[in-house]
């Protein structure tokens, strides 16, 4: 069985009403619901329960209408819990629960929950047109709480510090409503609400969050208006801190389009029922004025981070996959993993005798334009950069990102490396610069991947007899010479053209190892094959 009461905010203050099977609403004594309110008919409306046990609210062709949530109603609506109605210059809430519902909060009378819905500009209750006020007091008071809003939204507009925002709020706050303390709750990260700013009167030694209150917003997602919240003893300590003689409290959920950000409660001791829907309204706005900041905040934190994180992944990885990085399509993970890599040396050759004809600043001009093209290059072709000794560049493929044929790419990369350093050296050879002639040496096999470093400095790079070989065919392979070891060659021995070079002895291995000069394509090219990445 559903039992029904209407809440009713008028011109003369406020009163509350159980509803019967027919309750009529209006100016005129005789009618159940008697509203002494100039802008309401003598028989404004009538609240009536159908057959289906539900309550619904019908206009009685009123002269200025039957509003429900801030609209006009034409024909009879079905009524909800929570639901505003307005008539002429009143307001009401309806209120309906189920007899079930109610039986547990009647065996505890200390706490009195209005849940209203966001309200409407329509509402006649919040904030009047100019023509209809007669009393100037309330010009007045409202002007003040319009201005103090304005104040906040001001000042808060441009702040990106979470911290110093609420201390903002909570401060406006004070001065925009009448309250004794005031809090904002965030999710934590498990989506605990948890408190993360307040503000009490000096005279406050205890602070006071109801669970009731906070779990009804948070579910809900409307703002509460609670009357004489006395403590409330089902719930102990760990649910909520408690504190005697909370006569009024007021919440409103800090939301951003579907998101809730947070919650905000104030409350008062001095007054039993000492908000209104005005009250509520003016709160609302701050919490919608709050969310859009802390959005703002967040999302200005979060670009911020982005930028960091971009400026390293685009110093290790090509663009394209920086940006799957940073949007956590493909991920980068720490610690060290065994995986199968190609990896890539090039060398300038015959540095040294070059440093000794160039000074020093016109060798740093050298060697940045050697290394912004290498790296172009191989980020064109998905390749890691790992790091960069002396005249020596490395790149790493198959770590952090796997492709479906590494090798393939990272061949093809130093063939335009080589390509570029052609022009490159064309445009030198015109300005009667000496040539700079780079080797190349590529070997694939086991590394060891990872952040390398100190707790205070950390680089991702690769390391393993695979990386030595890799260097050490570098050393080996001679001016504009591209250098492959077998094992890379096995990968690539169907894309290009080879000749078989001696073997090579490589520091610290007691066998030789067997390598090719690359020479060229067998055929054109196709980097769209090449490069698709693996899914695993």
């Amino acid at each position: 069985m559903a039992v029904a009461r209407l809440i009713i905010h008028s011109p003369d203050g406020r009163q509350e009403t159980d509803l019967g099977s027919d309750t009529t609403i209006g100016r005129l004594s005789r009618n159940r619901v008697h509203i002494d309110d100039p802008l309401v008919s003598k028989e404004h409306c009538v609240i009536s329960l159908d057959k289906g046990g539900n309550y619904v609210i019908k206009d009685l062709g009123s002269r200025n209408g039957t509003f429900v949530n801030g609209r006009l109603i034409r024909d009879e609506t079905l009524l909800k819990h929570g639901d505003s109605i307005g008539l002429g210059a009143t307001s009401c809430i309806f209120m309906c629960r189920d007899t079930k519902e109610l039986a547990p909060e009647a065996s505890n009378k200390s706490e009195v929950i209005l849940s209203t819905r966001p309200a409407s500009a329509m509402s006649p209750d919040l904030f009047l047109p100019e023509s209809e006020i007669r009393d100037n007091a309330i010009i007045r008071s409202d002007y003040e709480k319009l201005r103090i809003a304005h104040s906040l939204q001001r000042d808060i507009g441009l702040e990106f510090d979470l911290g110093h925002l609420f201390d903002r709020i909570l401060e406006r706050t004070f001065g925009l409503l009448e309250c004794d303390r005031a809090v904002i709750m965030m999710p934590d990260e498990k989506g605990e609400l948890v408190l993360r700013a307040f503000k009490m009167r000096p005279e406050c030694d205890r602070l006071v969050v109801s669970s009731t209150i906070v779990r009804c917003v948070q579910h809900e997602k409307v703002g509460i208006i609670s009357g004489d919240a006395l403590t409330d003893e089902r719930f102990d300590t760990s649910e909520s801190i408690m504190i005697q003689h909370i006569r009024s409290s007021m919440a409103v959920p800090i939301i951003y389009e579907e998101d809730l950000l947070g919650i905000m409660i104030i409350d008062s001791s001095a007054v039993v029922r000492a908000y209104s829907a005005k009250d509520l309204q003016l709160l609302t706005s701050v919490a919608h004025h709050a969310a859009q900041c802390i959005r703002i905040a967040q999302m200005a934190k979060k670009m911020e981070k982005d930028a960091v994180t971009r400026e390293r992944f685009q110093r290790l990885l090509s663009p394209d996959l920086a940006e799957l990085v940073i949007a956590g399509r493909l991920k980068v993970e720490k610690g060290g993993q065994s995986r199968i890599a190609t990896v890539l040396f090039a060398d300038i050759r015959g540095f040294t005798a070059l440093c000794e004809k160039m000074g020093a600043g016109q060798v740093l001009e050298v060697l940045n334009e050697y290394f912004e093209m290498m790296v172009e290059v191989g980020f064109r072709y998905e390749g890691t950069v790992d790091k960069f000794v002396g005249d020596m560049v490395m790149m790493v493929w198959g770590a952090p990102i796997s492709h479906r044929n590494d090798p393939a790419l990272a061949v093809e990369a130093a063939m335009a490396m080589q390509e570029a350093l052609t022009d490159y050296n064309r445009k030198r050879v015109s300005e009667r610069e000496p040539e700079i002639r780079a080797g190349i040496g590529i070997n694939t096999g086991e590394v060891m991947a990872g952040y390398i470093g100190s707790s205070r400095t950390m680089a991702y790079s690769v390391i393993g007899d695979s990386v030595n070989i890799a260097a050490r065919i570098c050393s080996l392979a001679g001016p504009g010479q591209i250098v492959i070891s077998h094992d890379t060659y096995a990968h690539v021995s169907h894309l290009f053209e080879v000749t078989k070079l001696g073997p090579l002895s490589v520091k610290g291995r007691t066998k030789s190892v067997k390598a090719y000069q690359v020479l060229g394509r067998k055929g054109p090219a196709r980097l769209s094959d090449l490069s698709l990445r693996e899914t695993g």
